[in-house]
């Protein structure tokens, strides 16, 4: 059932309610989150599921443009913002504004983190720097994410995720021969960095508190968290001279390691690249002549380009035979490390999914229904990191946090919004 503006008013006081945050890991932290789109904001969102007190800022004249990302704005759902814009207290302030600057200024002080996603130089051209920002507040955590970071000679140029799974290498590596580059079908650098900023800025507070005075300034790029996820190739690019190339499905470094089609048009994911999972899985296909072949005898036998094709031949052949059901009864029996490719159909359906309370149903607060997301995807003993609510419309949480934190009066929030300042 859809609340009135009173009822989200008062929905909103109650979720900053202190009973909301008490046993949970970063409760008694405040973050402003004036970041856009995925990354920055990502960050934001799991620092408030472990109890961060997440004030988003947004220009009242250009709402977060991830907002607008998805089909469902008929049913008055943002489906990318109700996940990223989780467990936060949205806001509205013009910082070309006085009064905006002014009140911007006094959440800074009130703050223990700054997280901002703005082009290189121009919090500097608000009169709002890194320096003026720590006179006011000596302690305060910045998060600053940019597409190529603060120095650099790309560090001037606008960045998106895309960009940066190009720039770094990631849609090269991650596409094939045939195909030529791919990139990600979701915002995989903008996730990545995300994550990569909510553990910087858990190091800041865990340095603050051993006694390290002073705040701290986090520079991420869009681009460098990626480096992450091929540093073994780049090692030995850097060794053999041989520049990798994209390879689809496999894994340069072992074999065997594919997705396969059975029977029934149906794909495995299948990995054995350790040698005794890979001798038993020859076994398995009754095949054990495979293991002394000089093709495959060893991890570095079978991932020589003509081998591994050869190996992935014979592993093709075994599953057309044999149905998705067949293959994976018989995989699990035999303890071969191999699982199904689902779809979100499948995901729903999941009972191991259901069982471990992999998504979590939230009603969204202001028209009422029931949203179904991924929870947090870790566990904590006696601590309940969790989505609290969904991602809130925007400013409306303006009359609560300017009431509670400010002291202003709803008259005084409405002429300030009459006046432009948010």
């Amino acid at each position: 059932m859809a609340r009135s503006k009173e009822e989200l008013d008062q929905f909103i006081a109650s979720q900053r309610a202190h009973t909301c945050f008490q046993g949970l890991p970063l409760a008694g932290k405040r973050v402003l989150d004036m970041s856009t789109v995925m990354a920055a904001p990502y960050a934001a969102a799991m620092l408030g599921d472990a109890g961060a007190d997440i004030i988003k800022i947004e220009n009242p004249r250009v709402p977060d443009a991830l907002r607008t990302w998805g089909t469902l704005h008929e049913l008055g759902i943002e489906p990318y913002h109700s996940v990223v814009g989780r467990n936060k207290f949205p806001v509205t302030i013009n910082l070309k504004a006085e009064e905006g600057k002014e009140i911007f200024c006094e959440l800074i002080k009130q703050s223990d983190v700054l997280i901002e996603n703005t082009r290189l130089g121009a919090m500097d051209r608000l009169g709002l720097s890194y320096e003026y920002l720590m006179e006011l507040n000596p302690g305060l955590i910045v998060g600053k994410v940019s597409g190529y970071g603060m120095t650099g000679p790309k560090s001037e140029q606008p960045g998106f995720g895309t960009l940066a799974e190009a720039y770094s290498g990631f849609s090269y590596l991650n596409g094939s021969t045939d195909r030529g580059p791919l990139s990600p079908p979701m915002a995989l650098a903008d996730l990545t960095t995300g994550i990569h900023l909510a553990y910087a800025i858990s190091l800041a507070f865990i340095q603050q508190e051993r006694g390290v005075r002073g705040g701290q300034l986090i520079d991420i790029s869009l681009y460098e968290p990626l480096f992450g996820y091929f540093g073994g190739e780049f090692v030995s690019y850097k060794l053999t001279g041989e520049n990798p190339e994209p390879i689809g499905n496999e894994l340069r470094a072992a074999a065997p390691r594919s997705v396969y089609r059975t029977k029934d048009h149906r794909w495995i994911a299948l990995s054995c690249s350790a040698q005794k999972p890979w001798e038993n899985l020859a076994i398995l296909m009754d095949r054990a002549e495979l293991i002394e072949d000089p093709r495959f005898r060893t991890n570095t036998d079978r991932i020589k380009p003509e081998h591994r094709t050869a190996l992935n031949e014979i592993i093709q052949e075994w599953h057309s035979t044999r149905t998705e059901s067949e293959a994976l009864e018989i995989f699990q029996s035999k303890g071969i490390t191999a699982g199904p490719i689902l779809t979100m159909e499948n995901i729903e359906e999941d009972d191991h999914c259901r069982e471990r309370d992999s998504f979590r149903v939230i009603e969204d607060p202001t028209t009422g229904i029931e949203l179904k997301m991924p929870g947090v995807p870790f566990r904590m003993m006696g601590h309940p990191v969790k989505i609290r609510f969904p991602g809130l419309p925007q400013a409306s949480a303006n009359h609560v946090v300017y009431g509670e934190l400010l002291g202003y009066s709803e008259e005084r929030v409405d002429e300030l919004r009459e006046l432009g300042a948010i």
